[in-house]
């Protein structure tokens, strides 16, 4: 599984559900797979994050990254720059003055170069193909991934892609579903919008637990979703109830009336 992680958390944030990205990546493929059994290996393509220095050291590394590395997910890193030549577009448009680098090309680089592994032969200089992953998972939203999914699913490598975009703003999701199922949907790729319920089920518990019995608590900044859910749940309960007035209610006596 290949997890685009601000992109990720840029979407749900859009959607106003942050707190869902607290997310078991290995539970979800397996869930949207169907493949309970699965040996699923996680790369998380992110990069610190230094236009908030005070969250790098907070909750981004100390906390998320060490999840992830404690239910085995492998983290790749890329950076963010500043400099005037590669923010201007961001600067003029939505005045951004970071930009994230070499995440997406080290994503595609992976996802290209995982189709297969290369092993040392009997003789010196020797080396042996041998088939990688059996199918690939892409979490994100970014159409600029089309042309990786395409290659990865066509010849010479044929493997099937399974393309979940994440929640997000009612707008970019449906450009965002429209452009990839023109682009990239076939019948080697299957490509399924997440709600959040998908998410829900897959939430990592709110202490994760590493090998050795280290623990790493959710910031309590993403746990209002236990809120979110109390309150949902009430909501559904109270919408599936019967009215009391509806159970108890008899049609008025009328008097009886006789003839003269």
């Amino acid at each position: 599984m290949y997890v685009d992680g601000w992109n990720f958390y840029g979407a749900l944030v859009d959607a106003g559900i942050k707190p869902y990205g607290w997310c078991n990546f290995p539970l979800l493929a397996r869930q949207q797979t169907f493949m309970a059994d699965a040996e699923v290996a996680v790369k998380y393509f992110t990069s610190a994050d230094r236009p908030h220095e005070e969250k790098i050291a907070d909750r981004q590394r100390p906390i998320w990254w060490r999840a992830l590395k404690f239910i085995g997910c492998h983290i790749i890193e890329g950076g963010f720059r500043s400099t005037r030549e590669e923010v201007e577009e961001q600067i003029r448009f939505g005045n951004k003055t970071w930009r994230e680098k070499q995440t997406d090309i080290a994503l595609a680089c992976h996802m290209v170069k995982d189709c297969s592994r290369i092993e040392p032969g009997e003789h010196p200089g020797e080396f042996r193909w041998m088939p990688g992953y059996d199918r690939a998972v892409l979490l994100t939203q970014d159409t600029d991934f089309i042309p990786l999914v395409r290659t990865v699913s066509g010849d010479p490598f044929n493997r099937p892609v399974l393309v979940l975009l994440p929640p997000s703003g009612a707008l970019a999701q449906e450009n965002a579903s429209r452009a990839w199922d023109q682009g990239a949907r076939s019948t080697n790729v299957v490509i399924k919008q997440l709600q959040l319920p998908d998410l829900a089920r897959a939430l990592l518990p709110k202490i994760v637990e590493g090998p050795e019995g280290q623990k790493v608590v959710c910031h309590q900044s993403w746990m209002w979703r236990e809120e979110h859910e109390r309150l949902h749940a009430t909501a559904t309960k109270l919408r599936t109830k019967p009215s009391q007035n509806t159970l108890h209610t008899k049609a008025p006596c009328r008097p009886a009336r006789h003839r003269p």
